[in-house]
């Protein structure tokens, strides 16, 4: 299937970010990325959709959506990632379950932003997490968010020292609070897609007489990404291309990957049972027995999970597991990075029915 990759969770001098809109998208093409979602704070810009060109030749699909919350609340929670839709629903913003219904209504999907944080240090101490779980109807959560991360591993001086020069020694994997809470929401019963994101804004960052720019569009679009997997190469013509991103992702055909670790691109997570084929975030009527099948482009600590917990782990290139158990199956995978092991790929499940 082809593979196209993204981030869905940015912000621009629309709102709070510090790169326009074009400075943005210029970022993301330096960091290899094939499309973005503009997604600033309560508001859509129009005339942006498309793809569009740097000074190199090289194109990347820009598309719209919003980050909508109760600006009214303090401290801010109840964050929520609007994708393809560019109407002002703001009026809606403090009735979580409207604003849902109302996007989906106009033809948009959701997840829940940073849905569990820690705090930070100083003015990152104030946390932003969901906290109306009392809804339903949405497209899914954000698995992984590298500013969240990169504020709970920045929480003392000495933390923000070497982050400000050593950023890649940052980012570690999802809190293992969301991960038990997807797995929470998954044994629910209901279809859950996770997506992971920068959350970029590119701000300057000071302690005492020490200020630097660091976490630039740049690098951040080359740490936690979201990976689609489309039935047909991306198409050049907008609408059709908007399409395909729409249904891979409210399909869950895509995987959370930390792309600084290494490039995950070709990595797949599939599955079968009898005639039937599926692949992450598909459903698979079991006929006696499923083989689900990991392939990863390079050696990894690959985990098969089935309802949240590991039934298969090796540390090789490939896994491959047999199973007469329905269930969600979903898959993990951690590699070495200067000098310890990070999160590095995430799936969709496989739903075993």
């Amino acid at each position: 299937m082809p593979e196209i990759v993204g981030n869905l969770h940015l912000h621009t001098t629309a709102s709070d970010g510090t790169g326009s809109h074009a400075e943005v998208a210029a970022a993301a093409i330096r960091a290899g990325l094939d499309f973005i979602v503009y997604t600033d704070h309560n508001i859509a810009v129009e005339g942006v959709e498309g793809w569009w060109r740097d000074a190199h030749g090289r194109e990347i699909l820009r598309l719209m959506g919003q980050e909508i919350n109760d600006m009214q609340l303090v401290p801010e929670y109840n964050h929520l990632l609007c994708h393809f839709v560019a109407d002002d629903l703001n009026n809606l913003a403090a009735d979580p379950q409207q604003l849902i219904d109302a996007i989906h209504a106009r033809g948009g999907l959701t997840f829940l932003a940073h849905p569990l944080e820690r705090p930070g240090m100083g003015a990152a101490q104030e946390m932003y997490p969901w906290l109306s779980w009392d809804i339903s109807g949405y497209t899914g959560i954000e698995l992984w968010n590298t500013m969240t991360d990169v504020k709970w591993q920045l929480r003392s001086k000495l933390r923000a020292v070497i982050g400000a020069y050593l950023p890649y020694l940052v980012l570690t994997a999802p809190f293992p609070e969301v991960l038990a809470k997807w797995d929470e929401l998954l044994a629910t019963g209901q279809k859950v897609v996770v997506i992971g994101n920068s959350d970029a804004h590119a701000m300057s960052f000071s302690l005492g007489p020490l200020r630097r720019k660091i976490y630039s569009y740049e690098f951040l679009f080359r740490t936690v990404n979201t990976h689609l997997l489309l039935a047909e190469p991306l198409a050049h013509e907008v609408s059709q291309a908007r399409r395909q991103i729409f249904e891979a992702l409210q399909l869950g055909h895509c995987f959370v990957s930390n792309d600084l670790v290494a490039s995950s691109r070709g990595f797949s997570f599939s599955g079968s049972s009898g005639d039937r084929q599926a692949s992450m975030g598909d459903t698979l009527p079991l006929q006696e027995t499923a083989t689900l099948r990991i392939a990863s482009p390079l050696p990894a600590r690959l985990r098969l999970l089935h309802q949240g917990r590991v039934v298969a782990e090796t540390t090789d290139r490939e896994l491959t597991w047999q199973t007469a158990e329905r269930g969600v199956y979903r898959v993990e995978a951690y590699r070495y990075y200067w000098g310890w092991q990070r999160g590095w790929v995430f799936t969709n499940p496989i739903y075993v029915e």
